[in-house]
């Protein structure tokens, strides 16, 4: 059964009981704001060249960057669409971001966290229009390192949009840019190899994920699948935003000693085991420490091997919002937070609001550290349910593509193991399907002890975790994620 992209969103939406627009006294909220600007009393940074940097498809602009360098010392500014001037605490919009956590993406679609007013227009950080920003501003030394930082107010003027995808290797852009705008490029350029360095110096993992792209027909069918190319200029913006998260998290640590914190726990010794085995062909070592060995095989993995590159995302804990900071495993940070997508995700909102109430010595008041729990927890569930509903719609449209594949021969790998079958990555399409025992060589077969292969009885066949294998698809259910499988021999 073909399945277009409406259908397939119309169907998550419905499965997930997802929101499908926002109540008329949200709307009206939203559409009350007048900013006078020249009432703010902020900083003003209009002069200096700040751009946005976001994917083609984007519409909405949270950030905007700029970087000085003078004698080979740097001053990243980090400016964030001041959302929490329009969206107050307990008002209508602030509720209905709380219900929904954060924006949920899908192909050529978006659920968002607030009405398009606020999200593609007033908190929007557009091109030649005026926004109202927070502002973290970072000194660094030659080596990359943070000397200080401070948080303010500003208001500020985004002098271009440019887009990751026309930025060549040089990180130069194709557009005829303006000397000021080209020397914060060179210098942000400069400030992320640094960064990149830092990060390999602290142990820091790298996963290498490439997103599903997808060419559809007029009416919504799929007609090609690709994969996201990981791009130089991504790096520096997301070097930048994990500055100024790492600086929003150490801040609100030293002056409220409350936060909600993004941490991310270490990953179970068994599974570093499997990937030790998997990958360098050795056993988990008690002499070496957890990041470490990972450390060792992530450096090991190419970045264009989506295979093993998903077999460590999925060996690792989930990374979650909590107000007990125990740190971010996968970024070796000891304390970090989100700021920097305030338009999107509810904590980074609440961060911002933290920041204000330092920032203009207000009373934390209505606002306790269990309320806090409960924001972290309920943003982690949500964040979780659209994660879950964009990966459903990615495996709908990949499972209905198939359909065309039927018969043929596609190399696979086994990337699970059960008493009743192996699921096996498809390499191509990067989705897993079902080998059903049934399909594989007449024995009995039984899951070993340790649950890592699957063995004849008779025969001694054994299927193990990453073994290659060629199968061809024979049956597909979209709708409840179902490819099965035969081996082609």
């Amino acid at each position: 059964m073909k399945i277009n992209l409406k259908s397939a969103i119309d169907f998550v939406i419905d499965q997930n009981q997802l929101p499908k627009f926002f109540p008329s006294k949200v709307l009206n909220e939203a559409e009350s704001f007048k900013v006078e600007i020249d009432k703010l009393d902020r900083k003003n940074l209009f002069e200096l060249p700040f751009v946005t940097i976001d994917g083609i498809d984007a519409k909405d602009f949270d950030d905007a960057v700029y970087c000085d360098q003078q004698k080979d010392k740097f001053n990243l500014l980090v400016a964030i669409a001041d959302v929490s001037l329009f969206v107050k605490q307990n008002s209508f919009l602030d509720k209905e971001a709380y219900i929904r956590g954060t924006s949920i993406y899908f192909p050529q679609h978006v659920i968002p966290m607030l009405p398009e007013k606020l999200s593609n227009n007033l908190c929007s950080l557009k091109p030649s229009e005026i926004r109202p920003v927070l502002v973290v501003d970072i000194k660094l030394n030659a080596q990359g390192d943070i000397k200080k930082y401070s948080f303010y107010q500003a208001i500020i003027e985004s002098k271009v949009r440019l887009c990751y995808e026309n930025f060549n290797e040089e990180f130069e852009y194709k557009k005829n840019l303006g000397n000021q705008i080209k020397d914060s490029l060179k210098n942000l350029k400069k400030l992320t190899e640094l960064r990149l360095k830092k990060k390999v110096e602290r142990k820091a993992l790298n996963f290498s994920t490439k997103a599903h792209k997808f060419e559809l027909s007029k009416d919504g069918y799929v007609k090609k699948i690709g994969f996201g190319a990981s791009m130089k200029s991504q790096k520096v913006i997301e070097e930048c935003m994990l500055l100024a998260n790492e600086c929003a998290a150490n801040f609100l640590n030293l002056k409220m000693k409350m936060c909600p914190y993004r941490i991310h726990e270490e990953p179970e010794e068994t599974k570093i085991d499997n990937l030790m085995r998997l990958v360098l062909k050795k056993n988990f070592s008690d002499k070496d420490s957890k990041i470490d060995q990972l450390h060792l095989i992530n450096s090991k993995v190419k970045e264009d091997d989506m295979f093993t590159n998903s077999l460590i995302l999925q060996a690792m804990q989930r990374a979650e919002y909590s107000t007990h900071n125990i740190g971010h495993f996968g970024l070796q940070l000891s304390s970090y937070c989100h700021f920097t997508s305030p338009i999107r995700r509810y904590p980074d909102l609440i961060v911002h609001r933290l920041i204000k109430i330092i920032l203009n010595k207000e009373k934390v008041s209505n606002f306790t550290e269990k309320d806090l729990e409960e924001i972290c927890v309920n943003s982690s569930q949500l964040e979780q349910r659209a994660e879950n509903a964009s990966r459903r719609i990615n495996q709908i449209l990949i499972i209905s593509f198939l359909e065309k594949y039927f018969g043929e021969r596609l190399k696979g790998f086994v990337v699970g193991v059960t008493e009743f079958g192996l699921f096996v990555n498809l390499e191509k399409f990067q989705i897993s399907g079902l080998l059903h025992v049934s399909e594989l060589k007449k024995d009995r077969y039984f899951l070993s002890n340790n649950g890592n292969f699957l063995y004849g009885e008779k025969t001694g066949t054994k299927y193990v975790m990453s073994q290659q294998l060629n199968v061809v698809i024979v049956g597909t259910s979209p709708l409840e994620g179902k490819i099965n499988l035969k081996l082609d021999n």
